[in-house]
């Protein structure tokens, strides 16, 4: 009865140590998050690890940037977001039991660190044109799914060696001599020995609980079963589940400004001319003087008159991931003075020169919709977009009522619709363009209404019974970030307008209606802020 409670005991032992041995094997086969790999800048080869690993079935795999984004959150990029501290710290953030890092050349060296950030398994593999071979994909995931995530010296000698060692006195006479010398103490030792060695067998499997397996080992079994292909919801793509990285703070940069301003100064040349019974200025300016009948109207800018400028964009949703990220608001606002010499001119003479300033105004406030893009790495992206704007915006170039000077003033308010593209080429410099249509964009309208019972039906009257209207902009320039939230703007602006009249107007010669023309030349520099 001793020798099999003996042999009883060594079994016990020898299923404890098997018991430890699996539950080091099998213990990473919860969660792998695979870094970014040195030498794959669009991450082609992290891809190929990522569907290696899933095709195991052993392994569940977070979403390919997740580990990325939470260190770039926390200002960590390229090798720094995968050293001992840093792995230590963001493991348990984003739940997973090791990370999978290395850098790609001719070969590609992985390494798989625990959640300690002790390395537990290395290894190369040669790669061909920057990809792994199938083979050599499929051995690194086999590799992996069973690499141990504790270092296997500590855990298993110790509890191996604790509990067989007290029954194990007589082991260098385990033959037949215990069996003769034992025959007349079997009745003494016998009863009380096979309960308590009873007791003591069980005692053997507890061993492996000091290893830190514990963990790992049950959710290792849970997704060892026959569903173990599938993931959570949010493991595709290249977006990190929004659970994973809550609690890490957001690194500036990571998503398109939610809110971009700008402050600045414009300065702008405007030119404007109305003709009786043509269809453009240049051809009634082509007749001989005495064909030249009528009374016509111009105005042209000898300097450019400054202004300032402001400018506000709204995105609240930026930091989405869906497309709906891409709706916002955009505000403008320009005002400028002109200092302006009038002459009025009439077959009898001309009216002595007077010096008065208008006023040059620009608003509008347009919904926007972009889709925005990312160029560089992704410790550091730089955004662009390309979108598409619709709203109303108003032009008006007007004049103090008190001042009764003959002066060509012009007041449009309409709808409009645009379209907008900014291409970063470094971080001190993006290309922007943008264009508008206006439609229609008649004179004689403004936030306070239009038409024969605005404050400006003059505009019309003047020149026909009916007018339609066609208008147009389009600007270029370059932007980029210089210290911080700051940055700066520049760009060009071109915007036109061609009213064509018809009917009888109040005007001289206008019986058959007319043209006027009308155009603005500006150029914007300002500071702008982004959050």
């Amino acid at each position: 009865m001793k020798v099999s409670g003996l042999r009883l005991c060594r079994w016990s032992a020898v299923l404890g140590l098997a018991a430890v041995l699996l539950t080091s094997q099998v213990a990473l086969a919860a969660r792998v998050a695979v870094s970014a790999l040195e030498g794959d800048p669009k991450g082609k080869l992290r891809a190929q690890v990522t569907a290696a690993l899933r095709k195991t079935r052993k392994v569940q795999v977070s979403p390919p940037t997740a580990w990325t984004q939470a260190a770039g959150k926390q200002g960590l990029k390229g090798p720094a977001a995968v050293t001992p501290a840093a792995v230590k710290r963001l493991a348990p953030k984003l739940r997973v039991d090791a990370v999978l890092t290395g850098s790609a050349g001719r070969e590609l060296d992985v390494r798989l660190m625990n959640q300690e950030g002790q390395v537990v398994w290395s290894e190369s593999y040669p790669l061909k044109r920057g990809l792994l071979a199938p083979k050599d994909a499929a051995r690194l995931a086999q590799a992996v799914a069973t690499a141990p995530t504790t270092a296997p010296e500590p855990p298993a000698p110790t509890p191996a060696a604790s509990s067989p060692l007290p029954p194990l006195p007589p082991p260098p006479s385990r033959a037949e001599p215990q069996a003769r010398a034992e025959p007349s103490e079997a009745p003494r030792v016998v009863p009380p020995e096979p309960p308590a060695k009873g007791k003591d067998a069980p005692a053997a499997p507890r061993a492996p609980a000091p290893g830190k397996a514990g963990r790992s080992a049950a959710l290792a079994w849970v997704e060892l079963d026959d569903e173990s292909h599938t993931f959570v919801a949010g493991s595709g793509g290249g977006v990190a589940d929004e659970e994973q990285v809550k609690d890490v703070p957001e690194r500036p940069g990571a998503h398109p400004p939610r809110v971009r301003v700008l402050v600045g100064a414009v300065v702008t040349w405007r030119s404007y001319c109305a003709r009786p019974g043509v269809e453009s200025c240049a051809a009634f300016d082509a007749r001989p003087p005495e064909q030249q009948l009528g009374d016509t109207a111009d105005y042209a800018a000898q300097a450019p008159y400054a202004g300032v400028a402001a400018e506000a964009e709204v995105f609240p949703l930026a930091h989405r991931t869906s497309l709906l990220r891409g709706l916002g608001l955009t505000l403008a606002y320009q005002r400028s003075f002109a200092p302006t010499t009038v002459v009025v001119t009439t077959p009898t003479g001309s009216t002595p020169r007077r010096e008065v300033t208008a006023t040059d105004t620009a608003y509008g406030a347009m919904l926007a919709w972009r889709y925005f893009f990312a160029r560089g790495g992704s410790d550091a992206p730089l955004w662009g977009y390309a979108g598409v704007r619709l709203g109303l915006l108003g032009r008006e170039f007007g004049l103090d009522e008190t001042l009764n000077a003959a002066l060509p003033l012009v007041h449009r308010f309409s709808p409009a619709v645009g379209l907008d593209v900014s291409v970063p080429l470094l971080e001190l410099v993006r290309v922007e363009a943008a264009g508008r249509f206006f439609f229609p964009s008649s004179p004689g309208h403004s936030l306070l209404g239009g038409g024969d019972d605005g404050p400006y039906p003059s505009e019309v009257r003047d020149y026909g019974t009916a007018v339609s209207s066609l208008g147009w902009s389009a600007e270029v320039g370059v932007a980029g970030e210089v210290w911080g939230p700051f940055g700066y703007s520049v760009r060009g602006h071109v915007e036109g307008y061609r009213d064509g009249f018809t009917g009888q107007g109040a005007r001289r010669g206008w019986t058959e209606g007319g043209v006027a023309q009308e155009s603005y030349l500006s150029v914007l520099a300002g500071v702008t802020a982004s959050w």
